[in-house]
């Protein structure tokens, strides 16, 4: 079994849900009382967030560049960043590590073409849906139209994340507004559902849609778990 590094903190809660869904996989593999080779490092969600709100993303990327510096030196074998939103500095981590990046957009991308999925809806974070980085990666990956909610929707699936989610917050009546969101853009005729933010699997599951739910968290997680493994 090779030896993961996460890159993680942003937030906390999602990163708890990695560590819980790679040590399940190693022992659904090995069985008994097998767990996960894992070293963690943590970033700090308070400076990351305000890095983020001031979209100061030279200070966001450092910041996560050392941490991926950190796990190298501590002998990983390769790296996951234990967010979408985090992902802006996936390309800069591998070129000061040297170490391979397991990418949430090719596992995402992967999982798509093998559903047929051509006109997915992002759900994430303002950056994730609004800025240009993380559709332009995955179009890189996925040959599809990715469709974004519009403004306002973009700002109630924010809130919804940024201030309950983060905290370990999940309630009815967000999750409501997440599938009105949702039953909007399926009448209009998306074929998919991503949840392009690795806190989003807290409060929406493919149980909440007749559509195909993309879970980036569970995607991502097996995807690391598979490298460890088999190497791949």
């Amino acid at each position: 079994m090779k030896l993961i590094g996460l890159i993680g903190g942003v937030s906390p809660e999602s990163t708890v849900i990695y560590y819980r869904l790679l040590n399940e996989a190693a022992q659904a593999r090995l069985g008994g009382e097998h767990s996960a080779n894992i070293l963690l490092y943590a970033l700090n969600y308070g400076v990351m967030i305000k890095h983020y709100d001031d979209r100061n993303w030279p200070r966001f990327i450092d910041e996560v560049v050392k941490g991926g510096k950190h796990l190298a030196v501590a002998g990983v074998d390769a790296l996951v960043i234990c967010s979408n939103t985090t992902h802006v500095a996936a390309d800069a981590v591998a070129e000061a590590t040297g170490l391979p990046v397991i990418h949430l957009l090719d596992c995402l991308a992967e999982a798509m073409d093998g559903a047929g999925v051509k006109k997915p809806l992002l759900l994430g974070t303002p950056v994730v849906m609004g800025e240009a980085h993380y559709k332009t990666e995955l179009a890189k990956r996925h040959d599809g139209d990715i469709v974004v909610p519009d403004e306002p929707e973009q700002a109630i699936i924010g809130q919804i994340i940024l201030d309950e989610l983060v905290r370990g917050e999940v309630f009815d009546a967000s999750r409501n507004k997440l599938l009105a969101i949702i039953d909007r853009h399926a009448a209009a005729g998306v074929d998919g559902i991503i949840l392009g933010c690795t806190e989003l699997c807290m409060i929406l599951s493919q149980a909440h849609s007749k559509l195909p739910v993309f879970d980036t968290t569970g995607l991502h997680a097996a995807a690391a778990s598979n490298f460890a493994f088999e190497g791949k």
